[in-house]
C-alpha cells in the first residue's frame, strides 16, 4: 500500500510520520484492491487536522479530523475512516444477499466539500442487446453494466469481468468497454477504453437490430471528483463519463436538481 504524507505549512517529524503510517495501514485489510492513501496534516486557527484520502475497490473515501495535537487528530481520524468503511462493507454484504442484479448506495463528500450519493452498478452479466434496451426502458441516455458475453458469442460468459457503459453523445449511441485485466494490473487509464459507435437499425423490443462498430479512439476524458462536478455545473448535462484520476478508475457522474450521484462499476 502507497502511503503519501503531506504537512500543508507544516514539517512533519519523522516520529509523527512513523506513527501515522503505523495507523493508516490497519486500514489495509479492508481493501483487495488498495490503490493508495493520502494523508494531509495543517493547523486550522488553533486547531490541528488531519485529512485522508483513500482510494480502493473503485471506491474513494474521505474525512477529516481536528484535536488538541496531531496524534489525536489522527486516532479520531483513523476511527471515523474506519467506521465509514465498515458501513460501507457491510452495505455491500447485506444488497449481495438480497441478490446481485440490486446495485449499492453510499454517501460519499469530495476533496472540496461537495456531497455526493456513490453507487455501484449489479455484478449480474448482461448482453449488449439487453442493456440497449433496458436503457431505453428506464427512458436514460446511459446505461453501466457488467458485460456477459464477448463480441463473438452467443451466450453469457460469467468469466467476464469487464464492464461497459452505452450513452448518447451529439444523438448517437456510443459504447465503451472497460478491460478489467488492466485495471488489476494497475494499468487502467483512457487509453485501454474500447470505444463503438452504436448504428441502430431496429429498437424492436422483441428482435431488435443493432451494430457495433469500433472506433480508433475513445473520447473519456480525465478528471478528478471535483473538476468533473465543476464541468458539469458549468453546462446543461445531467450526466458525465468520465476517468476518475483520483481512484484510477472510470466514473458516471449525473446531477439531479442541486444532487450529484457517482456511479462506479463494482470491481
Amino acid at each position: 500500500m502507497k502511503i503519501k504524507i503531506t504537512g500543508r505549512h507544516i514539517n512533519v517529524s519523522d516520529n509523527l510520520r512513523e506513527y501515522a503510517e503505523k495507523k493508516v495501514s490497519k486500514l489495509e485489510k479492508y481493501f483487495q484492491q488498495l490503490i493508495d492513501t493520502h494523508l494531509i496534516m495543517y493547523v486550522e486557527k488553533l486547531d490541528h487536522a488531519a485529512e485522508l484520502v483513500i482510494n480502493g475497490d473503485a471506491v474513494q473515501f474521505h474525512a477529516r479530523e481536528k484535536a488538541a495535537d496531531f496524534y489525536s487528530a489522527i486516532d479520531l481520524l483513523i476511527d471515523k475512516m474506519e467506521s465509514q468503511i465498515v458501513r460501507y462493507k457491510e452495505k455491500i454484504q447485506s444488497r449481495k444477499g438480497q441478490g446481485a442484479e440490486k446495485s449499492i448506495s453510499f454517501d460519499i463528500t469530495s476533496l472540496q466539500g461537495k456531497e455526493a450519493a456513490l453507487s455501484q452498478v449489479s455484478t449480474k452479466p448482461i448482453d449488449n442487446i439487453e442493456a440497449f434496451l433496458q436503457m431505453k426502458i428506464d427512458k436514460k441516455d446511459y446505461i453501466l453494466f457488467k458485460k456477459g458475453v464477448s463480441e463473438v458469442e452467443s451466450s453469457l460468459d460469467y468469466s467476464n469481468k469487464n464492464y461497459a457503459l452505452i450513452f448518447k453523445a451529439d444523438d448517437k449511441f456510443k459504447l465503451v468497454e472497460i478491460p478489467f485485466d488492466k485495471i488489476k494490473d494497475n494499468e487502467f487509464n483512457c487509453d485501454t477504453f474500447l470505444e463503438y459507435e452504436l448504428n441502430v437499425l431496429d429498437e424492436s423490443s422483441s428482435n431488435p437490430k443493432i451494430e457495433f462498430n469500433k472506433t480508433s479512439s475513445c473520447n473519456i476524458e480525465k478528471f478528478t471528483l471535483d473538476e468533473a462536478m465543476d464541468t458539469i455545473e458549468g453546462d446543461s448535462s445531467e450526466f458525465m463519463p468520465f476517468f476518475n484520476s483520483d481512484t484510477g478508475y472510470f466514473n458516471i457522474l449525473c446531477k439531479k436538481g442541486a444532487e450529484f450521484e457517482v456511479i462506479v462499476p463494482a470491481f
